[in-house]
């Protein structure tokens, strides 16, 4: 039995019903009856049929579009593993943001196998689609709750965890006591992390419809899209706060270094807080560049909605949610601090190592070295 797709004489409802019944997002163009449709509500418009979603999920190019999630989740996998392996422990990291960008990295982690668990069962059920069952293709809100929990998790939880990076900073800067109670303010800022996040996720989903489908556990459901564009708008400038603080921070905790070069504890410390600094500004405009990409591509394609076959539509928002790409690249760019942070120190040494210290060259060496402290 094959898929039967007719434009009806006269249709049930108008444009504007269908607008207003919400079950359209847009003023559709193009509307048709979908005879093997089983499970859409009376009245669906032909963009949401099941026809559009068995159309759309044997399409090659919205395969393309769910198998490079699970590329990059696979390279940001390994990624992770390395400098988790091998660079982590190279850096000079305060105890509190050794544990919070631990936490980031365990996100990162858990995000992209998620997204491999998503996509990899998707494009299997794709292949074993037939068109005499076109809804086959098509997932129930409950069946995705559980990755759409995790995947939401962890992209806000980032977001939150870099935030908690820099109240922690701005402890260090400003209060006194910091050492004293340093484990406290550790506590505090995961408790707050762990509940600032779960609510907020609780609090987006409570009104979803555990009964209706989607053809994606990536897509948020209708229900949803509302509160979550709040939450996304009210995430959004954290970063750019953070990547404010994070200038503000390396040049307080570089001037607090330069005024301890001759108290050898504070010194270290400092010089330990600056290199902190520099890592956390280097991650935070690495983050800040996609959460900029992400709203525009978003708002890019509601923008020529209406203009879009609903496949293409479908494969662009599958492409545009960054963050499995975002999995790889904030990784990345970590080991690449690290390597080159290790390669400034190993220079540093052999600079010394070779320089003499006997003769005129090596008087010369050691009082340029005296003059250099006190400049």
């Amino acid at each position: 039995m094959s898929i039967i797709l007719a434009t009806p004489p006269s249709l049930a409802l108008t444009a504007s019903d269908f607008f207003v019944s919400d079950l359209c997002t847009v003023n559709s163009t193009i509307k048709k009856v979908c005879l093997n449709d089983t499970i859409s509500k009376p009245g669906t418009c032909y963009e949401d049929s099941c026809c559009t979603s068995f159309e759309t999920a044997t399409s090659w190019h919205y395969r393309i579009a769910q198998g490079s999630h699970v590329v990059f989740s696979c390279l940001g996998i390994i990624v992770i593993a390395i400098y988790v392996l091998k660079y982590a422990s190279k850096h000079m990291l305060p105890s509190n943001v050794r544990v919070l960008v631990s936490i980031m990295l365990l996100l990162m982690f858990a995000h992209s196998i998620d997204m491999i668990m998503i996509h990899v069962y998707h494009i299997s059920k794709s292949f074993q689609a037939i068109s005499s069952i076109p809804c086959s293709v098509r997932v129930q809100v409950s069946f995705c709750a559980l990755f759409r929990y995790t995947f939401s998790f962890c992209t806000l939880g980032l977001a939150f965890c870099q935030y908690c990076l820099y109240i922690d900073r701005l402890f260090c800067a400003l209060y006194n006591n910091y050492s004293k109670y340093q484990d406290v303010i550790q506590y505090v800022l995961v408790l707050k992390w762990i509940s600032m996040t779960a609510g907020i996720i609780v609090w987006v989903y409570r009104e979803e419809d555990s009964d209706s489908y989607l053809l994606s556990c990536l897509n948020i459901p209708l229900n949803s899209m509302v509160d979550l564009s709040f939450v996304t708008a009210a995430v959004f400038p954290i970063n750019i706060v953070c990547c404010f603080l994070s200038v503000i921070m390396f040049r307080h905790f570089k001037k607090k270094e330069n005024r301890t070069r001759f108290e050898l504890n504070s010194h270290f410390t400092a010089a330990v807080d600056v290199e902190s600094s520099e890592f956390l500004y280097i991650v935070t405009i690495s983050q800040a560049i996609f959460i900029v990409i992400y709203p525009v591509l978003s708002l890019s394609m509601r923008f020529f909605y209406e203009d879009t076959p609903r496949p293409l539509h479908l494969t662009f928002a599958t492409l545009s949610y960054v963050f499995s790409i975002y999995c790889f690249v904030i990784p990345f760019v970590m080991i690449d601090y690290g390597r080159k942070r290790d390669d400034t120190r190993r220079t540093r040494i052999w600079s010394h190592v070779k320089l003499k210290s006997v003769g005129a060259e090596g008087a010369d060496n050691y009082f340029g070295m005296m003059k250099s402290q006190w400049e």
